[in-house]
C-alpha cells in the first residue's frame, strides 16, 4: 500500500486502533468492519469513508463542495445516501432490525460516508457505540458498522444523491460519481469463466430476476466497467512499475474464484447448446444474430 500511494504520489498515513479485548472476542474476524467507529473516537477534522469495493469517478470529490447550512452542520454526524430499494424491502419485511426500526425513512449505507467526529463527540455517541454493539444480538442488528450508525444517528443523518454512492443493482443512475459493488459476487474475484457464467445465467433468467445471480433484476453492466479500469490499472503498473504490477498480479492470483466441478459441467453445457456453437458445427465460422450483434456493439470496449 506504502508503495502504491508512493507510485500515485498520494500521502499515506497509517494509524495504530486498538478495540477493547471484550468486543475483539464477541466480534471475530468481523472487527474489522468497526474501524470506521474507532476512526471517529480517534480523529478531529472532519473525514470521507471509503469501503474498498469502490470505484471513484472524476467529479468524486464534489461530495466536499456540497453547501450545508449552519444549522444542519451544528447537528450533522454523517452525510451519507439512502441504501438500495431491495435491501430496505428485506429490512422493511422482516421488521426485526432495531437499527431499521429507528431509522426506517432515512435508512443509509455506509459505503461511502462523510463524517465529523467532532459532532460525534459532542453528542457523546464516543461513549455509546460500544455498548449497542455489546446488545447487538438483542437489537437485532446485521449489517456491523451500518446498523451501529443508523441507530446511533438516526436524528443526526443528512442524505445526499445516490450518485455518491450508486449500488448495482438499484434504480440506475445513468453517471455515476461512486460506484459501490455491494454484495456478491465482487467483480474482481472472478475467473474468465467465472464472469462469462455469471453473465449467461443474468441473461438466461432476463425475466426470472429470483434465478438470476444478482436476485435484484438488474443486469450488472457496471462489471464491465470495472474489469475495464481494472485492466488498465494492470497495464500501466506494468509499463510503469513492473514490481508493483507482479505483486498485484500474486495478490489477484491469490483471491480469483473459479467455478467448481458442478458449475464447470453447467459452462460446458451451456456451450453446447449455445447458438454459436452451432454455428460452427453448421457452418464452420462464427455467425452473430441481430440481437448478438446489438449487444457486442453495446459493451464492447469504447462504447
Amino acid at each position: 500500500m506504502r508503495s502504491y500511494a508512493e507510485y500515485l504520489d498520494v500521502k499515506l498515513e497509517i494509524l495504530d486502533l486498538t478495540m477493547p479485548p471484550d468486543l475483539v472476542l464477541q466480534l471475530g474476524k468481523s472487527m474489522n468492519g468497526y474501524f470506521s467507529l474507532l476512526f471517529l473516537d480517534v480523529l478531529n477534522e472532519d473525514f470521507v469513508w471509503l469501503d474498498s469495493d469502490l470505484i471513484l469517478k472524476p467529479g468524486w470529490e464534489k461530495i466536499f463542495d456540497k453547501p450545508r447550512s449552519k444549522a444542519l452542520a451544528s447537528k450533522t454526524v454523517i452525510r451519507a445516501v439512502p441504501d438500495r430499494q431491495v435491501t430496505v424491502g428485506q429490512l422493511r419485511k422482516k421488521g426485526t432490525n432495531g437499527a431499521f426500526l429507528l431509522n426506517a425513512d432515512n435508512y443509509f449505507n455506509c459505503g461511502m460516508m462523510w463524517l465529523s467526529p467532532k459532532n460525534w463527540k459532542k453528542f457523546k455517541f464516543d461513549s455509546q457505540w460500544q455498548d449497542v454493539i455489546r446488545s447487538g444480538p438483542k437489537l437485532g442488528l446485521e449489517f456491523i458498522d451500518q446498523d451501529i450508525l443508523n441507530y446511533l444517528l438516526h436524528d443526526n443523518v443528512e442524505l445526499i444523491p445516490k450518485e455518491f454512492n450508486y449500488m448495482p443493482g438499484d434504480f440506475y443512475i445513468p453517471e455515476p460519481l461512486i460506484t459501490h459493488f455491494a454484495g456478491y459476487p465482487k467483480p474482481w474475484v472472478m475467473s474468465p469463466k467465472a464472469k462469462a457464467m455469471y453473465f449467461a445465467r443474468e441473461a438466461i433468467n432476463w425475466n426470472r430476476p429470483q434465478f438470476r445471480p444478482s436476485r435484484e433484476g438488474a443486469f450488472k453492466s457496471e462489471y464491465l466497467d470495472y474489469w475495464r479500469q481494472e485492466d488498465e490499472m494492470l497495464s500501466e503498473l506494468k509499463a510503469d512499475r513492473p514490481e508493483l504490477y507482479e505483486e498485484a498480479i500474486k495478490r489477484k492470483k491469490e483471491i480469483t474464484a473459479d467455478l467448481n466441478l458442478q458449475e464447470r459441467l453447467k459452462y460446458l453445457l451451456m456451450q453446447l447448446v449455445t447458438v454459436e456453437f452451432q454455428n460452427l458445427l453448421t457452418r464452420n465460422r462464427h455467425v452473430l444474430t441481430g440481437v448478438q450483434r446489438d449487444l457486442w456493439n453495446d459493451y464492447s470496449p469504447g462504447n
